[in-house]
């Protein structure tokens, strides 16, 4: 039987790991439960069926880089989730991207107001988090540096750079990519802003 400060250093243990409250909340539970295992039928101390626990979830709780463009670790089980959502996510943008693209394409007009739309949706995200004191300033501020982002600004900055090789500055405007990239980061950003609301983790802390 556990006693209030075994589960206090179970909590503790895992916090140090700064794993999500969703991913915390269901490793807390498979933790108590194997240790109560353990306990009752090693008959063991809870000590010795604490330590072996932590074994048996060293790998899974293992820090590493939350991604090639993040400096910040995080435990690999929340890894293998974040990298899945971020996936989606970037699925989600290219898609809009695309429509966007093709819009550009096929109606000039039909664009502006679509990717005016979005926009606003940014702006109106913003004021959401600003007014009720969800994001700080600086918090914004480094959303910038988010790898999501910093992916597009990088293929933003390869797409540029292969144009300027074949379209003149003055034809830059009709190169649908160029409009797709900018579309594709706007809705990364309105994405990032929804989940920060949500208090789902996109490694925006």
């Amino acid at each position: 039987m556990m006693t209030k400060e075994n589960l206090i250093e179970i909590e503790k243990y895992l916090k140090s790991k700064n794993l999500s409250s969703a991913v915390f909340a269901e490793v807390y539970d498979h933790f108590v439960m194997q240790i109560s295992e353990l306990i009752n039928k090693q008959e063991i101390s809870f000590t010795e069926a604490f330590l072996q626990t932590k074994l048996n979830w060293q790998n899974e709780l293992k820090m590493v880089k939350a991604d090639l463009f993040s400096f910040k670790k995080i435990a690999k089980i929340e890894k293998g989730i974040l990298q899945d959502r971020f996936r989606k996510m970037m699925m989600i943008s290219f898609a809009f991207s695309v429509i966007v693209g093709t819009l550009f394409y096929c109606n000039e007009n039909i664009y502006l107001f679509v990717q005016g739309s979005l926009i606003i949706i940014h702006l109106l995200f913003l004021m959401y988090h600003f007014i009720f004191r969800k994001m700080s300033f600086s918090e914004y501020q480094k959303m910038s540096f988010h790898p999501l982002l910093l992916r597009n600004l990088l293929l933003m900055l390869i797409i540029l750079s292969v144009n300027t090789m074949f379209f003149t500055t003055e034809n830059l405007w009709k190169f649908p990519l160029n409009h797709m990239t900018v579309a594709f980061a706007v809705i990364l950003q309105i994405q990032l802003l929804y989940f920060r609301a949500k208090k789902i983790n996109v490694l925006l802390a």
